[in-house]
């Protein structure tokens, strides 16, 4: 089927067009490097703003189409030269207007005013100036710069040697049915899924085994990269790193209070689950390692791409035939590749643009992650037709709603034309599993930065005191009907996002809730429109985050701000008690025969 392989002829005709549009962009960023720009007035700054707006979505386009070439083709060499070239243009792009937000800067705020009202056309730049005068108040002066940039390059360091900790880890062989198993990075995960007790223990404790034998030198690189990006923040004028992390977003720190309290409140259903699990799978002390076992293994459904593609639409019937349409276009003018081919990059799914990149394969996972990448590239469509390129692409913080709500309107219509209780099971389960990683896990793990940075600012971070802050809230979050195993303390080692980002987790308990928000109010309540939701994707980056969310009706600053966003899993979890409940007394029932007769 051509029509689930990418059509890349909008972006340039042929491969010569390619290379003809890196050579004349070339020259115009060389004539732009050799202008002295005096921004004497507000048609001067108008023109230029103009230009720079072009150069970069040409720049943008030709990495765009360099990259998706690369991907639909791993095996030529021509795409990854392609790719490379579109990546050192694309560098040479942001180098050549390094100084142009400098030189904004420099006009100051009161000749900028004035210069709007000179010329209405600027108006169109207004939220950029406003940005970009916003984080002025935290760039650092030369040289605290200097220190920034050499922290900054230390961080690195530590990171690359976390990488090559990782690299050389060494797990123990583990038994699995009389034949010995060799553990790695890629199969920990099937393992620990297993539903054989012994497999999954065993892997935990070698997995954990092996970390707990470095847990020194993993303690002290993630010590050094807290005490450097905590000096970074305060040399840039924060307060602490959190502060400077949500401030780029603009994003208030009552949200990350909001969260993690209205997350604390629901922990018992969330607790709940796991001793719903715990029996389900007949182990009335289940341990932390009994977890990744799914709750119920139906017989795997295989979707050919037509049986998708119309599960899909009727899936998004509730978002409206404007929706559906946008749907309909993006797979009939070829932007998403989801045929399998040997020559395509097989390891990652993503989407950029309006493009999406899959290798489909027909199961249950595969057609979640195809309704996730048509989330995206949607969003990427309306906002690229009522958006200039300056403010076309979702912020990050949005960015994963308009997926995830694909996705549950996805299992609720999968869950509705389920024909069996196990089928029933299995998409209520898969939802809820999905709170349990997304919202509860990664809300956890925004508590423990805090608590580490709180910590780090006081003392370095040893192993003990690592184990010692993931061993108490670990027992917070997951409640007193689990056996914690020693070894469990240990699990703060694995998490990469500790050593790679800051404060990033609490995106996916958001993400999860706003979507969760908007589903139950386009339509439960139907107290958002359809036209409403679609004027949220056409926005882009208009406004910072919590403004555009207000859009959709969602408030964040209200103390109960997502409150809602937990009505899909409370739902849910009515729904699997009460199968799971009467499939007991049946059993009971059962049971009780048989002791009669």
């Amino acid at each position: 089927m051509a029509k689930f392989e990418w059509d890349l002829t909008p972006l340039f005709k042929t491969k010569k067009d390619f290379y003809q549009a890196i050579e004349d962009l070339r020259k115009k960023l060389q004539e732009r490097e050799k202008k002295q720009e005096v921004l004497l007035d507000s048609d001067s700054l108008f023109s230029l703003l103009e230009e720079k707006e072009k150069i970069e979505e040409t720049s943008n386009r030709i990495l765009l189409y360099g990259s998706l070439c690369f991907y639909q083709n791993v095996m030529d060499q021509e795409t990854a030269e392609m790719k490379k070239q579109a990546e050192t243009l694309e560098n040479e792009t942001k180098a050549i207007f390094k100084y142009f937000d400098k030189n904004i800067l420099h006009l100051g705020k009161e000749k900028l005013n004035s210069f709007f009202q000179e010329n209405k056309k600027l108006e169109k730049y207004h939220f950029y100036f406003d940005n970009l005068f916003r984080l002025q108040e935290h760039v650092p002066d030369k040289k605290d710069s200097e220190i920034i940039k050499n922290n900054l390059n230390q961080i690195n360091k530590e990171q690359s040697q976390y990488n090559e900790l990782l690299k050389n880890m060494v797990f123990s062989p583990i038994n699995v049915k009389g034949k010995t198993e060799e553990i790695d990075a890629s199969n920990f995960a099937k393992f620990l899924s297993s539903r054989d007790i012994d497999t999954r223990r065993d892997a935990y404790y070698s997995v954990n085994q092996a970390y707990l034998e470095k847990q020194d030198q993993f303690a002290m690189i993630l010590s050094h990269i807290y005490g450097l990006r905590i000096q970074n923040a305060h040399l840039e004028g924060y307060a602490s790193v959190l502060e400077k992390t949500l401030f780029e977003e603009n994003i208030d720190k009552k949200v990350i209070d909001h969260l993690i309290e209205i997350v604390q409140e629901h922990l018992p259903l969330f607790q709940q689950y796991l001793k719903l699990k715990g029996e389900k799978l007949d182990n009335k002390q289940p341990h932390l390692y009994d977890f990744g076992v799914p709750l119920i293994e139906p017989k795997q459904k295989n979707y050919t791409l037509e049986e998708a593609e119309q599960i899909l639409f009727a899936a998004f019937k509730p978002l409206g035939k404007e929706y559906v349409q946008a749907v309909e276009t993006i797979i009939k003018d070829g932007h998403i590749d989801a045929e399998p081919r040997k020559e395509k990059h097989q390891a990652i799914t993503f989407s950029w643009n309006t493009y999406s990149f899959l290798n489909f394969r027909g199961s249950y996972v595969d057609l979640k992650n195809l309704a996730h990448e048509i989330g995206h590239i949607v969003n990427y469509y309306f906002s690229k037709l009522k958006q200039p390129f300056l403010y076309e692409d979702s912020t990050i913080f949005c960015g994963e709603i308009a997926s995830i709500v694909n996705e549950i309107l996805l299992n609720h219509y999968l869950y509705e034309q389920a024909q069996t209780e196990e089928e029933k099971i299995f998409y209520l389960s898969k939802e809820i599993e999905n709170y349990f990683t997304s919202v509860m896990k990664q809300t956890m793990y925004t508590e423990l930065e805090n608590r580490l940075y709180k910590r780090r600012n006081k003392e370095e971070l040893s192993s003990s005191i690592l184990s010692e802050e993931y061993a108490r809230i670990l027992k917070e979050y997951y409640g007193e009907s689990i056996v914690y195993d020693e070894i469990a303390k240990i699990e703060w080692s694995r998490l990469g996002h500790l050593y790679r980002h800051s404060y990033y987790p609490y995106k996916y308990a958001t993400g999860l809730l706003i979507a969760s928000t908007v589903v139950q109010s386009l339509v439960e309540e139907k107290s958002l429109s359809e036209d409403e939701y679609i004027a949220f994707l056409s926005a882009g980056s208009n406004q910072y985050s919590v403004e555009l969310l207000k859009q959709i009706k969602v408030d964040l600053m209200e103390e109960k701000g997502m409150e809602k966003g937990f009505s899909v899993l409370k739902e849910d979890m009515k729904k699997l008690t009460k199968i799971y409940r009467k499939n007991r007394e049946e059993k009971d029932a059962k049971e009780k025969i048989k002791t009669i007769f």
